[in-house]
């Protein structure tokens, strides 16, 4: 697998409206010299160009306010959206393709993606004091809720397409199962918002699936808007394979019943954008300078009258942590004082164990030295409640 990662560094000084605009010029040119085109749509592309050029021309080329890590985080998830959403699916059927060219008759799994995404988008704060733990709790949920609107749009698509009425058995007892329970009309989607007929097993699965995709955007937009949502956690997905369990039986139906090549159609795409982005698109990297790691535990051991960390030698941090990551006392007291750099990792430690572990890749450490450095942030995610602990990626 290869992991394609999202820098913090802002290397693209042109705006994304000029980007845009940009592409469209582009596509018009590509439609104006096609071999097929009449002159009345000749005039009209040719139009449309003008207009767009002098929109470009008539657009303000530098960015007037600094991109706060919020804006950087919403430029790198733009390239998700216009780009390599659709490109994730369309470079592994050409991987299917030359597969079949070699004498190799399967796809792919939908699940052994090829690729996979991270970004530092929100996540990097070494020397970057704007990076605060708010903003890290920020671009994740804002990723998280790009996704499920992506993923709404996508099974939308994918309801028109499935209208099939033929099914195995098991598909068949799973729409009846939520055939059985009361459901008002859906009035706030467009399409398929009414009751599903029994006659359309696939969209009746598919349909609960996007209900339970809504909620998860609607908390996701809550909880960021708010910190508060009165959507409950159970009616959202929680995990891959709670999203992708229901695909799967529309799988497995398909090519019991004969229609293999329509599973094998937009159904694969879809599985494959699933298992490739996840419920967050891309992984944020956590990554930190190993003195700050040092400021938070010397804030602790002073506290707690023992001396000063930052002092100690190599061998006698090294003891300590060890004894304390094998025991259990805690260590972050109500009354801790901690300077503002302090709070500021701690804060940070206390957002990763707030949010879901998916949205999370490694926590890196830039300027490591010794082991003491690894041990030193393994005890803060335990003490700061982390249940799912990130891997540790010391940089020396």
């Amino acid at each position: 697998t290869v992991e394609l990662v999202l820098t913090a560094h802002p290397t693209q000084s042109l705006r994304r409206s000029l980007l845009q605009k940009h592409t469209k010029i582009r596509n018009y040119l590509t439609q104006l010299y096609a071999k097929d085109i009449t002159e009345d749509e000749k005039k009209e592309l040719d139009e449309a160009l003008q207009a767009e050029i002098q929109a470009a021309f008539r657009t303000d080329e530098v960015r007037r306010a600094q991109p706060t890590p919020q804006d950087e985080m919403r430029y790198g998830m733009s390239y998700f959206q216009e780009n390599i959403w659709k490109g994730v699916p369309k470079s592994l059927r050409r991987v299917d393709t030359a597969l079949k060219s070699i004498g190799i008759d399967e796809r792919l799994p939908y699940d052994a993606p090829l690729i996979k995404f991270s970004s530092w988008m929100g996540g990097d704060r070494d020397g970057n004091p704007r990076v605060t733990p708010e903003v890290t709790r920020d671009v994740c949920l804002l990723a998280r809720m790009i996704a499920a609107n992506l993923y709404i749009s996508e099974i939308e698509d994918l309801m028109f397409e499935l209208s099939m009425w033929r099914c195995n058995d098991e598909l068949r007892a799973r729409a009846d199962e939520l055939l059985s329970a009361p459901k008002k009309a859906s009035k706030h989607y467009i399409e398929f918002w009414r009751a599903i007929p029994s006659t359309e097993p696939y969209r009746v699965l598919l349909g609960d699936l996007r209900d339970k995709l809504y909620n998860t955007s609607e908390r996701w937009r809550d909880l960021l808007a708010t910190g508060f949502s009165e959507v409950p956690e159970k009616p959202t997905i929680k995990s891959i394979q709670e999203f992708l369990e229901p695909l799967e039986v529309c799988y497995r139906s398909l090519v019991e019943v004969g229609d293999k090549t329509i599973a094998d159609g937009v159904l694969l795409d879809f599985m494959r954008q699933v298992s490739t982005f996840g419920l967050t698109l891309a992984k944020l990297d956590i990554r930190q300078e190993s003195e700050r790691h040092t400021d938070a535990i010397d804030a602790i051991t002073t506290h707690l009258g023992i001396g000063s960390y930052r002092e100690w030698p190599e061998e006698k941090r090294q003891e300590w942590l060890l004894s304390e990551l094998q025991g259990k006392r805690p260590l972050l007291v109500a009354d801790l004082p901690v300077s503002e750099e302090v709070a500021d990792v701690l804060g940070c430690f206390r957002v990763l164990a707030e949010l879901p572990s998916d949205s999370f890749g490694p926590y890196i450490i830039s300027m490591a030295t010794a082991p003491s450095d690894v041990l030193a942030v393994e005890l803060l995610q335990r003490e700061c409640g982390i249940r799912n602990p990130l891997p540790v990626v010391p940089l020396f």
